[in-house]
């Protein structure tokens, strides 16, 4: 028999967390017409272009010949040839300089939902390295507990004390000894990465494997799980694979790929036919079940009770989220019984 997730039938409440793992194509989802100033974000296919680095591939690609196809082959030939540490420099200076001008748009994106929508037993991970997550957290910040957050390659606009072991903006000292902290590393695109021997990052992975060892719902936003990062996708599959609950648990995947390519790649990571996958975020569990996504879920497949959705898809400004998020909030903290009937609760 499975193991049942944490579920409290007295206040219909799951305790198992929603783990949320997003790549590149959530950043491009969260800013179909660039950022704010109207700057495109860049993916491994493109980021040479994006942040003017092409001519540069160029002119040691005719001493050098051909370095492979795509950012990721062509950095990593760079390190393997062993003699460009100048030029690896300037790509990695032009990298954190381009992301870190990066900004959210105005209007409600994707990042805030995620945000707003989880709750603090909830936990967000990102291989991106734009400070969109953080953007989202400032703004949305102050109306509800809000989820942890992880950055996998690490982010430009995130710094961390290594002796307090704190992370936080960068730019301010450390909360606790008041020393500057370091900025993040980045985990540049190398087709070997390490993910161990930089304690910040390993950290950050060890959180990640908690979290997917406990996980009851998991969406995957905007990350193809390239065949090339193969020390990430296998600690994707083992950590989720240990999982007791993961009979009973759901997995969805945002992606714009051909269903039978997503499948294809995430074929070793969910269980049997727990998987749903759409083409956009306004399809997924949290924004139909705003801080309620497992939840919801456990109400339908555990309990044969299907609920009302609460969704905030027509909300178009992030204080109308923050708005929305407040009764929310305020029935989590009464400890009340989510859902008493098929009525809405939030409905008066």
């Amino acid at each position: 028999m499975p193991t049942l997730p944490r579920f409290d039938i007295t206040k219909n409440r799951i305790q198992n967390p929603h783990v949320v793992i997003l790549g590149a194509g959530a950043s491009i989802a969260a800013c179909p017409n660039g950022d704010r100033k109207e700057r495109p974000l860049p993916s491994l296919q493109n980021i040479q272009d994006v942040t003017g680095l092409r001519d540069l591939f160029d002119r040691i690609e005719t001493v050098e010949g051909s370095l492979g196809e795509g950012f990721e082959a062509k950095y990593s030939r760079l390190v393997h040839l062993g003699k460009y540490d100048e030029e690896i420099a300037q790509i990695n200076d032009a990298i954190r300089t381009y992301f870190a001008s990066l900004e959210l748009p105005e209007s409600v994106t994707p990042y805030d939902l995620l945000i707003l929508g989880l709750r603090e037993k909830d936990s967000i991970f990102t291989f991106n390295w734009d400070p969109f997550l953080l953007q989202a957290l400032r703004r949305c910040s102050g109306v509800a507990s809000l989820p942890n957050i992880h950055f996998l390659h690490g982010c430009v606009g995130v710094a961390f004390c290594n002796s307090c072991k704190v992370k936080s903006n960068v730019g301010i000292p450390c909360p606790r000894c008041g020393e500057t902290m370091e900025p993040s590393p980045l985990l540049f695109p190398v087709t070997d990465k390490d993910y161990e021997s930089d304690p910040v990052i390993r950290d950050e992975w060890n959180a990640l494997r908690n979290a997917l060892d406990d996980a009851y719902f998991v969406t995957i936003f905007g990350y193809s799980a390239p065949i090339t990062d193969v020390a990430a996708r296998k600690t994707l599959i083992d950590a989720f694979s240990s999982n007791q609950f993961r009979e009973m648990a759901e997995v969805e995947i945002i992606d714009i790929r051909g269903r039978e390519e997503i499948e294809t790649a995430w074929q070793d990571f969910y269980f049997s036919h727990h998987y749903g996958i759409f083409d956009s975020f306004e399809h997924s569990q949290i924004s139909h079940y705003f801080r309620r996504s497992c939840d919801a879920f456990a109400m339908a497949s555990l309990q044969c009770h299907p609920v009302p959705e609460n969704s905030p898809v027509k909300i178009s400004t992030v204080e109308e989220l923050r708005k929305f998020t407040v009764p929310l909030f305020r029935e989590e903290q009464l400890g009340a019984k989510f859902w008493k009937s098929h009525k809405n609760p939030f409905d008066d």
